[in-house]
């Protein structure tokens, strides 16, 4: 199940770079307000510069009934980069203990999607007092800065990608201080 999770978060992050490429500039000179918005499942809040896309998928998990479910939020901010809300939900939660390494499995993951990515650095975190992983992955035009919390069966990613040089951590921090879980 951990190796089909993180093909299908790669594929995921496949599609916010394609929507990155492709509505970058879509609101582009664009100055409004940031919106706080509710995920479709009410699992947690987020403020994004612009309302995102919703894309969602549920994969069946092989000979088993159970399915893996993501829900992805992309918007693009201005033409420096995309930001990103994934929401995947397992079947099961994880095991007591082991979101660490599942956290710690992901980063390893993205970091493999290509073989130009390097791993800046990755600091386990505490985020509403749970384990969490605050990360940076660049490769030769790109980055990738994200944030990871396991809660239950739900991997929640907040991230932001984009090219080599445009990176903004106080953009990237307004962002990831809007994210709120749902008790």
């Amino acid at each position: 199940m951990k190796k089909t999770g993180i093909w299908f978060l790669t594929f995921a992050l496949f599609v916010a770079h394609l929507f990155f490429r492709t509505a970058a500039h879509a609101n582009e000179g664009t100055v409004s307000p940031w919106r706080q918005m509710e995920a479709k499942h009410g699992e947690c809040q987020i403020a994004f510069p612009v309302d995102p896309q919703l894309i969602e998928q549920k994969v069946p998990l092989a000979n088993s009934p159970h399915h893996l479910s993501y829900d992805v939020y992309l918007a693009p901010f201005e033409d420096r980069g995309v930001f990103l809300l994934l929401v995947a939900t397992y079947p099961l939660p994880v095991p007591g203990g082991q979101e660490v390494a599942g956290l710690q499995g992901l980063v390893k993951g993205i970091v493999s999607h290509h073989a130009d990515n390097r791993l800046v650095y990755a600091q386990m975190v505490e985020f509403a007092n749970r384990p969490a992983v605050n990360f940076l992955v660049e490769s030769g035009k790109s980055y990738f800065r994200g944030h990871a919390v396991m809660v239950g069966n739900r991997l929640f990613l907040v991230a932001m990608e984009g090219r080599a040089g445009d990176m903004d951590e106080k953009t990237f921090n307004r962002f990831l201080k809007s994210f709120k879980i749902q008790n």
